[in-house]
């Protein structure tokens, strides 16, 4: 039988990013026709990474373009006919967030603006919009909103980065009901494994400074911060499943969506981890819960044992408190996070190793004392 993937027209935006190559690569594997946008043409490839660079390994059609450029997307979507989007382009990286504040919304919020308005115009059926749990902000001491966060919960983000994601869900929540448009919003705890080049993130930045026998780093006042942790694979499998039944989940003519009240608050948006609500009230039993001490004690005993150092956050820096999330409701549609953070490491770090003379000169300016 054939994929539900076979031969669907998709685009992928920020497709040389860490979950959008993961993202292509499997669409790929199921015989979508993938169309990927990139701004530039990187040095080092995060598809080539984790896919290889031989002849027979298949590759995404690549528009180089700025997604700020409404006309050309939807060129794009009109040229290829593109009938499914999954728009993971983003700044992502939190302090560059913080010292651009203008270009980080710019980028973050006028695209999503952008690629709506083409799937509204062109009627495509199918469109995923990639968020992240920081939208929720802090809700570690609220009575009423307590942890693990619910896709209803207020969205709180006060940094740049959260606040500019908290603009793009809402902005996509507006064509959901307004326009009758099928979009959904993914809120993902933090995603790890092979292929991110990010090393401002915890891990990556961490295996890359214990593999050349230098301390890890620790924020200081973080140690004890916790964090839901996700493995790239079960992400992807999580945005495939979910665009998969979003006509059932919508129904016909949107006959699904409530249309007042509080059961609209976040009807579109799913939370992308590995527990319950209920599983979470004994969070030692989360494996895939830890803090930022913990995790680096668990690469440690995997590559080295150094004492971490600790270092001044950035004048500009705002922490989130704890952080986890209900995954109850992606759940419901048959999504589990099968990976475990200790069998997730163990494939991370191998990647790494295998990798890190590539990876060494990006990484220099996060090795350095």
């Amino acid at each position: 039988m054939k994929s539900f993937w076979f031969g669907k027209r998709v685009l992928v935006t920020g497709a040389d990013g860490f979950v959008g190559a993961h993202l292509i690569k499997e669409l790929l594997s199921k015989d979508a026709v993938v169309v990927a946008t990139v701004r530039h043409n990187r040095p080092l490839s995060t598809l080539d990474l984790i896919q290889g660079q031989g002849a027979d390994a298949p590759k995404p059609d690549i528009e180089h373009t700025n997604l700020l450029d409404y006309p050309e997307i939807r060129r794009i979507c009109d040229r290829h006919q593109i009938d499914t989007i999954f728009h993971l382009a983003a700044t992502a990286i939190v302090s560059d967030a913080a010292n651009s504040p203008m270009s980080t919304i710019e980028n973050n919020v006028m695209t999503t603006l952008n690629l709506l308005e083409v799937a509204r115009i062109n009627k495509i059926p199918r469109v995923l919009i990639a968020s992240t749990d920081k939208s929720y902000g802090d809700h570690a001491t609220d009575d009423h909103e307590s942890l693990p966060y619910k896709e209803n919960y207020t969205l709180r983000g006060l940094d740049v980065y959260s606040a500019s994601k908290v603009c793009a869900d809402m902005i996509a929540h507006t064509y959901a009901y307004q326009f009758k448009l099928p979009v959904v919003v993914t809120r993902s705890s933090n995603i790890y494994g092979p292929g991110d080049v990010n090393f401002t993130r915890l891990i990556p930045r961490t295996i890359m400074r214990l593999l050349a026998g230098k301390a890890p780093v620790i924020n200081l006042g973080n140690e004890k911060v916790l964090r839901e942790y996700i493995y790239i694979d079960d992400v992807v499998k999580g945005y495939l499943t979910l665009a998969e039944q979003m006509k059932d989940y919508f129904g016909e003519d949107h006959e699904n969506m409530p249309v007042q009240g509080p059961e609209t608050y976040g009807w579109i948006a799913f939370n992308f981890g590995t527990y319950t609500a209920k599983e979470t009230q004994q969070l030692s039993d989360c494996a895939n819960i830890k803090s930022v001490s913990d995790v680096i004690t668990a690469l440690c005993s995997h590559i080295t044992d150094i004492k971490p150092v600790t270092i001044e956050k950035p004048a500009n820096f705002i922490e989130i408190p704890n952080q986890y999330i209900d995954s109850t409701k992606i759940q419901k549609l048959g999504f589990t996070a099968d990976t475990s953070f200790s069998d997730g490491i163990k494939k991370t770090i191998a990647w790494y190793t295998a990798n890190e003379q590539v990876l060494k000169k990006t990484a220099e300016k996060y090795l350095r004392n």
